[in-house]
């Protein structure tokens, strides 16, 4: 696995993780970055599934969040965790992407970073949807992950409307976007396109460097 930035993890303080999400390896690449303690939001899914699901209860490091509706019981644990200074890491786009590529996403990480003003670190990560292609063929998959330079959203913690909200989650999903190669920008890939043809810089990326950890 090649990994770009993982100094831009903070070493204390409230931190959100944000991941884009194309496959279930996601949550093992997050927990194999991040030195820290750190609680993953995990579909409700695995929760019972024979060995997976009893490893993530007993690593007591995973909220279960019910798929597909607004699940309030997790989202408060997920405050809470940011509350106490732990590190939380969530996909924002709320499920597998069924693309390969960014889908449009939900605002749950940006009601969190209001309400907590959280230290945000965006991560992208791609090449792991292949994984079992190469399985297969007993190769080792190139999983390339990137983590970006660290920020704060203007205005947290503090009150957030229905309409700042979304303007967080757009801000946060742009800057993964940013992050990845354009096939796998989704349904933000306009947006970017936009943003480049008109002379905004991409923020900073671990790629910008040459060097980069391999594990």
């Amino acid at each position: 696995m090649e990994v770009h930035g993982v100094e831009n993890i903070p070493s204390s303080g409230v931190t959100m993780l944000i991941m884009n999400h194309l496959h279930w390896l996601d949550p093992i690449i997050g927990v194999a970055i991040i030195e820290r303690p750190a609680v993953m939001f995990t579909a409700d899914k695995w929760e019972h599934r024979p060995v997976i699901g009893d490893v993530i209860r007993w690593s007591q490091r995973a909220i279960f969040v019910a798929r597909g509706e607004p699940d309030r019981g997790a989202l408060a644990e997920a405050e809470e965790v940011l509350k106490r200074g732990d590190v939380l890491a969530l996909a924002p786009e709320g499920t597998r992407s069924k693309t390969g590529a960014l889908q449009e996403a939900r605002d749950g990480a940006a009601y969190l970073a209001a309400r907590t003003g959280p230290t945000i670190v965006p991560v992208a990560a791609y090449g792991q949807e292949l994984a079992e292609r190469h399985w297969k063929r007993l190769r080792r998959p190139h999983i390339v992950v990137i983590v970006g330079e660290p920020f704060r959203l203007e205005g947290t913690p503090g009150k957030a409307r229905a309409q700042q909200r979304a303007h967080y989650t757009e801000e946060m999903m742009l800057r993964l976007a940013h992050m990845l190669p354009p096939q796998y920008r989704g349904v933000y890939a306009d947006q970017v396109a936009a943003e480049l043809a008109g002379g905004h810089h991409a923020p900073p990326s671990a790629m910008d460097s040459s060097t980069a950890n391999t594990k």
